[in-house]
C-alpha cells in the first residue's frame, strides 16, 4: 500500500552539542532559533506527515527564542501559511502590527509573509504548512490582521480541533490518496469556517458575521470590514447587530472575554496586565480595568493566575512509526516554505 511519507526529528539522537545545530539547520528555511539557556540543554521533538504540498508536524521543545527576518520574507517565502494548535505553552510575538500571543487551548492561522521575533515557553503543538494558494482566506489576509484565532473551548474552535485529531489519526492508516481526499475536505471546512466557502454556505447572516469577528480579533476589523466580505451595506450590518448594543460593542466584549481566559492562565509572576491587555487592543490601562470590572465584577487583578494550578500534560510522545531521518524533514520545511535548495 502507498502509505503517506513520514519523517521524525529528536534532538537526543545527537550529541548534546549538536542538538541545536541540528535543529536550526532543519529550520532554517522558517527561522533562526536561539535556546533560553545552555544550547546543550535544549531539546526538540518532531514528527510529521507529507501529504502533497501540505507538511503536518506535531512537534515539542524547549524555552527558545525565534526570529523570522527579512532575508527569508522573498519569492515564495511569503507564499505560505500555517495552522496551529497550541497544546502547551505560549509564545510571545513582535510583529510589524503589534504584540501578539499564542495560548494553549487555541488554534491559530499565521501568515508568514511577514517578519517576527518571539519568546516561546516549553511548548507542545500540531502544525499544517499550507501554500497559500489553497486556501482561499489566505488571498484575505493582511499585514494588519496576521494572525486569526478560536478557542478550543468555543464551538468553531473545539469543532475544529476534533476534526484536525481524527484527521492525523488517519494520516498513518490510510493511502496517499485517500490522504489526499481527506485533506482536500479539511482545508475546505477551514474555508468554511472562515466565510471563504461557497456563497450558499456563507450567508450576511448575524452568526456567520459573529464568526468572522471571533476569528480575527487580534487584528483591524469592524463594519468595513464586515461590509467588504459579506457585499453587504453598513446599514445592514448596523441593524443586524443593533440588539448586541453594535459591532464595537460586540468586538470589545470579545475581546474582554479573551482578556479574562488569558489572566486566568496567567503566571502572575511572569505577565503583566497591561501587556495582555494592549494585545487585546486596551491600550490604556485605567479604561480597560474600568471596562473589565463593569462586565465580570472583579478586577484584572483578582482574576490572574486562578487557573495556575491545573494539571500539566503527561502525554508522551510516540514514536511515529516508520519513521525517517531529520534529512527528510529538512527537505520538506525547505520545499514547503519556499525556499528549496
Amino acid at each position: 500500500m502507498n502509505k503517506v511519507p513520514t519523517a521524525h526529528f529528536d534532538s537526543d539522537q545527537f550529541p548534546p552539542h549538536e542538538g541545536l545545530a541540528a535543529w536550526r539547520h532543519m529550520t532554517a528555511s522558517l527561522y533562526q532559533t536561539w535556546p533560553r539557556g545552555e544550547p546543550e540543554g535544549f531539546r526538540a521533538q518532531a514528527d510529521g506527515y507529507k501529504v502533497g504540498e501540505l507538511v503536518f508536524n506535531q512537534a515539542r521543545f524547549t524555552p527558545a527564542r525565534f526570529l523570522r527576518g527579512p532575508e527569508l520574507l522573498v519569492g515564495e517565502g511569503r507564499d505560505f501559511l500555517s495552522l496551529q494548535a497550541q497544546l502547551a505553552g505560549e509564545e510571545r510575538m513582535i510583529m510589524a502590527h503589534g504584540h501578539v500571543r499564542l495560548l494553549a487551548g487555541h488554534i491559530y492561522l499565521r501568515d508568514w509573509a511577514y517578519a517576527f521575533d518571539s519568546e516561546a515557553s516549553t511548548m507542545r503543538l500540531h502544525a499544517v504548512m499550507i501554500p497559500r494558494h489553497r486556501l482561499r482566506a489566505g488571498a484575505g489576509m493582511r499585514e494588519s490582521t496576521p494572525v486569526l484565532s478560536w478557542s478550543m473551548s468555543e464551538p468553531d474552535g473545539r469543532l475544529l480541533s476534533m476534526l484536525w485529531q481524527a484527521l492525523l489519526a488517519e494520516l498513518g492508516q490510510v493511502t496517499v490518496p485517500q490522504a489526499r481526499a481527506l485533506c482536500d475536505a479539511f482545508l475546505g471546512f477551514l474555508d468554511t469556517l472562515l466565510g471563504y466557502g461557497p456563497a450558499e454556505a456563507s450567508p450576511a447572516s448575524l452568526g456567520a458575521m459573529q464568526q468572522f469577528l471571533m476569528t480575527r480579533l487580534q487584528g483591524d476589523v469592524g463594519i468595513d470590514q464586515l461590509c467588504g466580505h459579506f457585499h453587504v451595506s453598513r446599514s445592514t450590518v448596523y441593524r443586524l447587530f443593533e440588539p448586541l448594543g453594535g459591532v464595537r460593542q460586540f468586538i470589545n466584549g470579545a475581546r474582554l472575554q479573551r482578556c479574562y481566559d488569558e489572566l486566568r492562565e496567567a503566571d502572575p509572576r511572569g505577565v503583566k496586565i497591561a501587556d495582555i491587555a494592549a494585545s487585546w487592543g486596551f491600550a490604556d490601562s485605567s479604561s480597560f480595568s474600568r471596562r473589565f470590572r463593569g462586565r465580570f465584577g472583579v478586577s484584572p487583578s483578582d482574576v490572574i493566575g486562578t487557573a495556575l494550578a491545573r494539571t500539566e500534560d503527561a502525554a508522551a510522545r510516540a514514536d511515529a512509526a516508520g519513521a525517517r531521518l531529520n534529512l527528510d524533514y529538512t527537505d520538506w520545511l525547505q520545499q514547503a516554505s519556499g525556499h528549496e535548495a
